[in-house]
C-alpha cells in the first residue's frame, strides 16, 4: 500500500459554504470527495489565523511552542516605545513535518505556506507563500527552482508572488468596477500553483507534497455575504447578482483545481483536503485600543486621530503605533489579526509592568474584559479571554498576554474611537475556529463523518499515512478513526529544535509588502 501523501490547504475553506454550493452541483469533485471519504470540522488554533494555524498545522505544535502568533511580533525599545517586527521562517521554533519526513529518508514539498522564507534546505522542494514576487527566488529550494519556473510558458511566475497586480486592488476601498478583475486576480493565482504542484509531481514526485490554495479566504474577507445563503449581500440588482455569480464561480473553478491536483497525484495517493479556519460573518467593530484608552491601561498621544472609516490602512500602521503616549501606557493591541493584549514589561526603565506586579495586572485585566457589556444591548463582547501559559516562566517573551474571542468571531480593530464597539453597514467575512478537513485515499475509511478534530492532529496523521514515526512530543492525537484497519502506527523520538535565535531583520521593502498583504486579506480592519 502506497505511502504517498498529498495535502491539498484551502486557506478559510468553511463547510458553512462548501455545503450550500454543494447541494447547488457547483463543487461536484470535492462533493464526490466529501461522499466517498472520511468528513470532520477541523479545529483552529486559539487565535484562527494563518501564521499561527498553518505553522501549527505542519508541526503538530501549538503557538506556545513554535512561537508563531501572528504575521508581525512587537519588540521594545529602551525608551519604553514598541515597533514590529516580521516573522518568518528562522522564528519557527518546532521542526515541521517536511524535515520530519527527511529524517526518515523520504522527500517532501512545501508549496505556498506561510513562514517558509528564506527557504529551509530541505531534501525536496519549498516555494514560500507571503513572498513578494520580486524576492521569490529567497523563498525557494532549491535555487534552481526559480528559473526553472520564471521560464514557464503556461503561467506567469509573478502570480506566485504576494501583491498582485502590483498592489493595485485592495479590500478597503476597492471599486466597483474593480470588483471582477480583483476575483480573476485570485483565480489566476490559485490556477497557477496548482500548475505548478501538478507539474512537479508529474516532472519529480516526493513522498510528501503540501500545498497551500489562499483564493477562498482571499474571497471570502471582501466577498462573503454574496455566498452565505443566510446573510445579506445588499441592495437587490444587477451589481449584486454580478457579485454573487462571480464568487459563486470562484468555487467553482477551484473545485476544478481541486481535481487537477487528485487526479495527479494518481488513485495510490491518501490525500488530505484542509483548511487553517474556518469562515462566517462579523457584524460589528471592536475597537480594542480603546477599551484598554478607558480603563486605563492605553493613553492616546496628542496627535491621535479617531477612527472615521473603520479600517486601518498599511502605509499608515506606523504612524498608528505613533498615536500612543507609550511612556504613560502599559498595554496594547499591535495588530487587528493578533485580536491580542500585550502587556508592557518594565525593562529596568521604570516604563511598564514589573514581574512582581504582573500576574495581578493580569488577572484583573482579563475579569475587566469579561464583565464588559455593549452599552447597547447590554450583552457581552468579549466572550473569551485567554491567558498565555508562557508567562509563568518569562514575562519579556514575544508573546501575547491576553488572546480574545469576540462575540461575533471577528478580529479587533486598533484604532482611536469615542466608542468600544460599532455596528457594520453590511456583514463582512472573517475568521471562524472551524476548518475542513476532507479525508481520501486507500488508506481512509468511506462514507465517514467523524467528530471534530483537531489542527494539531494533522501532523500526527500525516506522518503516519507516510509510514513515518511519529515523535513523541508532538501534542495532537492520530485521528485513527479516520483510517482503515490494519495501519501500521510506530512511536518515534522527538523533534528537533529549530529556531535560529539571531538573524538579520527583514527588508523594509518586504515588510512594507507583507502590510499591505494583510491589508488584501483583510487584516487591517
Amino acid at each position: 500500500m502506497t505511502n504517498r501523501v498529498l495535502m491539498i490547504g484551502l486557506d478559510g475553506a468553511t463547510f458553512r459554504l462548501l455545503r450550500p454550493l454543494s447541494k447547488m452541483g457547483v463543487i461536484p469533485f470535492l462533493t464526490s470527495m466529501m461522499k466517498e471519504g472520511t468528513v470532520a470540522d477541523l479545529m483552529s488554533t486559539n487565535n484562527p489565523l494563518t501564521p499561527p494555524a498553518w505553522t501549527t498545522m505542519t508541526t503538530g505544535r501549538s503557538p506556545e511552542v513554535h512561537g508563531i502568533y501572528d504575521f508581525l511580533r512587537p519588540a521594545y525599545l529602551d525608551d519604553g516605545s514598541v515597533y514590529l517586527k516580521v516573522n518568518d521562517r528562522r522564528d519557527n521554533r518546532a521542526e515541521t513535518i517536511f524535515s520530519m519526513a527527511n529524517r526518515s529518508k523520504l522527500r517532501a514539498t512545501a508549496l505556498n505556506f506561510y513562514g517558509h522564507s528564506p527557504a529551509p534546505q530541505i531534501d525536496g522542494y519549498v516555494v514560500s507563500g507571503f513572498v513578494p514576487w520580486k524576492h521569490l527566488r529567497h523563498g525557494m529550494h532549491p535555487p534552481e527552482l526559480f528559473d526553472r519556473l520564471k521560464a514557464s510558458k503556461n503561467f506567469d511566475y509573478r502570480d506566485l508572488g504576494m501583491d498582485i497586480g502590483e498592489e493595485k486592488k485592495c479590500i478597503t476601498g476597492i471599486q466597483a468596477d474593480e470588483h471582477a478583475d480583483w476575483i480573476e486576480l485570485q483565480n489566476k493565482r490559485d490556477a497557477a500553483w496548482t500548475e505548478v504542484t501538478c507539474r512537479m509531481m508529474a516532472d519529480d514526485r516526493t513522498e510528501l507534497t503540501a500545498l497551500v490554495l489562499d483564493g477562498p479566504d482571499k474571497l471570502q474577507h471582501l466577498f462573503y455575504r454574496y455566498v452565505d445563503p443566510d446573510c445579506y449581500p445588499g441592495e437587490a440588482g444587477p451589481a449584486t447578482d454580478t457579485l454573487k455569480d462571480l464568487s459563486v464561480d470562484f468555487y467553482r473553478r477551484m473545485d476544478n483545481n481541486i481535481r487537477r491536483l487528485v487526479e495527479a497525484a494518481g488513485p495510490d495517493t491518501n490525500i488530505l483536503v484542509t483548511s487553517d479556519h474556518g469562515f462566517g460573518p462579523t457584524t460589528e467593530i471592536v475597537y480594542i485600543n480603546e477599551w484598554l484608552s478607558q480603563h486605563g491601561y492605553l493613553v492616546w498621544s496628542k496627535n491621535s486621530v479617531a477612527d472615521t472609516k473603520g479600517s486601518l490602512t498599511a502605509d499608515k500602521i506606523k504612524d498608528h503605533l505613533g498615536m500612543i503616549d507609550w511612556r504613560r501606557s502599559v498595554a496594547f493591541c499591535p495588530t487587528p489579526s493578533s485580536n491580542a493584549i500585550y502587556l508592557k514589561p518594565d525593562m529596568g526603565n521604570g516604563i511598564g509592568i514589573r514581574p512582581e506586579d504582573y500576574l495581578e495586572t493580569v488577572l484583573k485585566m482579563r475579569q475587566e474584559l469579561l464583565d464588559f457589556r455593549d452599552p447597547r444591548d447590554g450583552k457581552p463582547v468579549f466572550v473569551d479571554a485567554t491567558l498565555n501559559k508562557l508567562r509563568g516562566k518569562s514575562f519579556v517573551e514575544p508573546c501575547p498576554d491576553i488572546t480574545l474571542k469576540l462575540r461575533d468571531g471577528g478580529f479587533v480593530s486598533i484604532l482611536a474611537q469615542d466608542e468600544v464597539v460599532k455596528q457594520r453597514a453590511l456583514a463582512d467575512g472573517t475568521h471562524n475556529p472551524a476548518g475542513i478537513f476532507v479525508g481520501f485515499g486507500p488508506k481512509f475509511r468511506k462514507g465517514m463523518q467523524l467528530e471534530p478534530l483537531s489542527i494539531l492532529d494533522m501532523a500526527p496523521l500525516m506522518l503516519t499515512l507516510l509510514g513515518v514515526p511519529v515523535p513523541r512530543d508532538l501534542e495532537g492525537r492520530l485521528p485513527s478513526e479516520a483510517l482503515l484497519d490494519g495501519i501500521e502506527i510506530t512511536k518515534g523520538g522527538v523533534t528537533l529544535a529549530t529556531a535560529e535565535t539571531e538573524h538579520d531583520e527583514v527588508s523594509e521593502e518586504d515588510r512594507e509588502a507583507l502590510l499591505r498583504q494583510m491589508k488584501q486579506l483583510g487584516y487591517m480592519d
